[in-house]
């Protein structure tokens, strides 16, 4: 007998696969694996290098590194802005904690930025109450998929000569008016960990740049330091077969090498991202439409000019009139009708790795209230539209209960 669509609800543990390869993609990975060749992104690899010109393409910035992860990515960008004890960063409190550790790792000082009540990303006003003159870096975070106010923020970098590092770790392919995120700031940081709406095979990033002379100091930093010699040796091995660099003053170089597998998988994957994102798009929209009589949900709201990916589908429960708490649902949606919702990501400056830091204050109002009223639903590539019904009815069954 063939399962019901609750039966197959019922039997996700967990978060399947978010994309699967198809025969293309698979076929682009065996080729490489076969061929052997290049075993890591090292300076010439021909995959990797294929990739970042198609990613240049793509998001229309002056070029792109392929690092093993966003972190790295991000990592790299605090080294070439110098970052250093004294600066002060701004980023969001509402993030995944990747975006702020290498940020902290230079020493440099986090402040915490607010986000807007309805999109639920960094808010621009919020960053410029936190101006001061030891301010450096801007760091937006196009969060669940959603690209954050770019127009807003990138005037306040100009007005106060400050460099702007974008994650968009969970919005590759989101659309700003009329641009990819990744091509305004002066770095944007991209992943490909297993998650993420496209991912290389489980990990793997890409560092977007608009100073072309970021790329090559990029380069020279993400394999130890290893670069080719550029002057003429009347032997190849005299006195090694490569240089080691010092690509940035006082900064050590480190391993941030994407494999060449990786970038074969990655660059066939571009070919299809928008597809997969549009698909994305067609699961949220029937979703919320599923619960738009439920008021007590708020979804993000998506901007005239933006264009979201939905990498999750993250709500804000408010029914405090009732009596009600975020808590009570989640509880009953996943002890009585089996959707296993979950809260994303504890403002940063609550953590206790922050906390032991110094960076365990912060006034932000519209994070702590989204997060304390937070429900993430199960998100996926491909959901049918039967377990899409399915996940609506079962959440206004709940609330329907909560409602008395």
């Amino acid at each position: 007998m063939k399962p019901s669509v609750a039966d197959e609800f019922d039997a996700i543990a967990g978060p399947p696969v978010q994309t699967r390869l198809n025969d293309n993609e698979v076929a682009a990975l065996l080729r490489v694996v076969h061929e052997g060749g290049y075993c890591i992104g090292i300076p010439g690899g021909p995959e990797g290098e294929a990739f970042e010109k198609a990613f240049t393409e793509k998001v229309g910035c002056a070029d792109a590194v392929s690092v093993n992860s966003c972190s790295s990515a991000l990592e790299l960008s605090a080294i070439l802005v110098s970052l250093q004890p004294g600066d002060e960063v701004i980023l969001p409190a509402h993030t995944f904690v990747a975006t702020a550790v290498p940020m902290g790792k230079t020493g440099a000082t986090l402040k915490w930025a607010d986000i807007d009540p309805d999109t639920r990303v960094i808010s621009a006003q919020s960053v410029q109450a936190l101006i001061t003159p030891r301010t450096k870096v801007i760091v937006p975070v196009h969060l669940y998929g959603l690209p954050a106010d770019m127009d807003a923020i990138m005037a306040i970098a100009k007005e106060h000569k400050l460099k702007v590092i974008e994650d968009c770790a969970q919005a590759n392919g989101a659309v700003y008016k009329g641009k990819c995120v990744g091509s305004f700031g002066d770095f944007g940081c991209f992943s490909f960990q297993g998650a993420k709406n496209m991912s290389t095979l489980g990990e793997g990033g890409m560092l977007t740049v608009r100073d072309q002379g970021n790329a090559t100091l990029a380069r020279r930093m993400r394999w130890m330091g290893n670069w080719l010699f550029e002057e003429d040796r009347s032997e190849n091995w005299i006195p090694a077969g490569n240089n080691l660099v010092q690509p940035m003053g006082d900064r050590w170089p480190g391993n941030y090498c994407m494999p060449e597998a990786l970038a074969a998988v990655g660059t066939q994957l571009l070919k299809r991202l928008d597809l997969i994102n549009d698909q994305r798009r067609r699961q949220a929209q029937r979703f919320m439409e599923g619960l738009e009589d439920y008021p007590e949900i708020e979804f993000q709201r998506v901007p005239d000019g933006c264009e979201h990916v939905y990498h999750l589908m993250a709500s804000r429960y408010n029914a405090t009139h009732s009596g009600r708490k975020r808590d009570d649902l989640i509880r009953l949606l996943r002890q009585k009708y089996n959707v296993n919702v979950i809260v994303q990501y504890w403002p940063l400056y609550r953590s206790e790795l922050f906390k032991k830091f110094g960076f365990g204050e912060a006034d932000v109002p519209q994070t702590d209230c989204f997060f304390d009223n937070m429900v993430s639903f199960p998100w996926w590539s491909d959901m049918s539209d039967d377990l899409l019904d399915d996940m609506a009815a079962r959440t206004r069954s709940a609330l329907d209960e909560l409602r008395g």
